[in-house]
């Protein structure tokens, strides 16, 4: 792992809230100059720390409306490689994240979609037919109350 020291910390700290800082904006939040900012993100790029820069956009603009979080077993018995079982989920847009989880199930999706009938047909036609499930859960969320928060970074 790669020793990050409280400089390293500020710059993630400060980029975290806002990946458009300029350099010069980041340099003064972390009282370092604009060159050393450079180098020390070109690195924690390198090292994989920094893994890329994303847009985030607001779902509800996009007419995405029901969140829900979608338990999967899979049937040990029967089925070989269970990660293969979900790959063809991960290649659709509904599912917003996949995990493999402790407890009763080994899976948990989330997926956004339209409407409660969206949910209901991703539901009979992409996960149901899947070979091998066990058992299939799920629960939809009333209210995303915070979503994509930082990671934790001390600031220092």
């Amino acid at each position: 792992m790669l020793a990050l020291d409280r400089f390293d910390m500020k710059i993630l700290h400060a980029l975290q809230r806002d990946a458009r800082l300029t350099l010069g904006a980041l340099s003064e939040a972390v009282a370092l100059s604009a060159s050393q900012c450079s180098r020390r993100i070109a690195r924690l790029e390198q090292e994989g720390v920094i893994e890329g820069y994303a847009l985030r956009l607001n779902p509800a603009a996009l007419g995405l409306t029901v969140t829900a979080f979608i338990f999967i077993s899979v049937d040990k018995q029967r089925m070989h490689a269970p990660r293969e079982a979900v790959a063809a989920l991960l290649a659709r847009e509904e599912v917003i994240e996949c995990h493999t989880v402790t407890g009763s199930h080994d899976f948990l999706l989330k997926v956004m979609v339209e409407s409660l009938g969206a949910l209901s047909t991703f539901l009979a036609e992409a996960v149901s037919p899947m070979e091998g499930l066990h058992d299939i859960a799920s629960q939809v969320a009333m209210e995303s109350l915070k979503t994509n928060g930082p990671l934790k970074v001390e600031a220092g």
